[in-house]
């Protein structure tokens, strides 16, 4: 939401925290067999931070974003795309604790978990409303700025689990010159989780998860998309 918001205190209840681990790296086969879309998940991961192809064994390519990706800790596959990757990933590096959030009067309030720099998981553990809460409904989270949100009267004790490390932002242009794909890496990131447009170059449109999008710490355009844009992102 981009309204205009009300802060109000949580209480931590209960914290419980596990050392991070450094970066992990594994080399996993996943095929699209018959051109059908394929996942596996990834055993151990908390967060898929990049995939690249190690070796493909498909005649049909393996384009990053387009036939191939990742999603928290699943990898997928699809237009026959068939290779072993290169995945790396955060493993056991999470932390959890239980928050008390409350939208008293149905009114939205959020609050910053300090620390937090990539939400994992926000589930309910005990609710003293009556009225429900609902995942992106009435409670959610916003990695953009470390907080956890309620809204429609849902007040409950949480179980937030998220990964500590840095946050920052930065304006990349990408461009896709002549209609054509194009990606570009911003190394200093572990992984991106804002895109939004700031300054439009082209006639064409440029529209999220059609002409412009992220995996991992890679953005992509597609079909004459030009612009710059405002990248938010985490880094271990």
């Amino acid at each position: 939401m981009n309204a205009a918001v009300v802060l109000v205190l949580f209480s931590v209840l209960v914290a419980t925290q596990a050392k991070p681990d450094p970066d992990v790296c594994d080399v996993i086969k996943v095929e699209s067999w018959n051109y059908k879309y394929a996942e596996k998940d990834v055993e151990d991961a908390t967060w898929v931070l990049n995939m690249t192809v190690v070796d493909q064994q498909s005649a049909a390519k393996c384009n990053l974003g387009e036939s191939f990706g990742y999603q928290k800790a699943t990898l997928w596959v699809d237009d026959g795309c068939r290779a072993d990757f290169k995945v790396c990933y955060l493993a056991s590096s999470t932390e959890c604790s239980v928050i008390r959030a409350e939208s008293w009067s149905y009114k939205y309030s959020e609050k910053k978990v300090t620390g937090a720099a990539l939400f994992i998981s926000m589930a309910v553990e005990d609710r003293q409303s009556e009225a429900g809460c609902s995942l992106d409904k009435s409670f959610g989270f916003y990695n953009q700025n470390s907080t956890v949100w309620v809204d429609h009267g849902c007040r409950a004790d949480f179980n937030v689990c998220y990964v500590r490390g840095s946050t920052s932002s930065t304006t990349v242009n990408v461009s896709s010159w002549n209609y054509k794909y194009a990606t570009k890496a911003l190394p200093s990131a572990s992984c991106i989780y804002s895109m939004q447009v700031a300054k439009q170059q082209s006639a064409a449109a440029c529209t999220f998860g059609k002409t412009f999008g992220f995996v991992a710490n890679t953005m992509w355009v597609s079909d004459g998309c030009r612009a710059d844009f405002s990248v938010s992102y985490y880094s271990a």
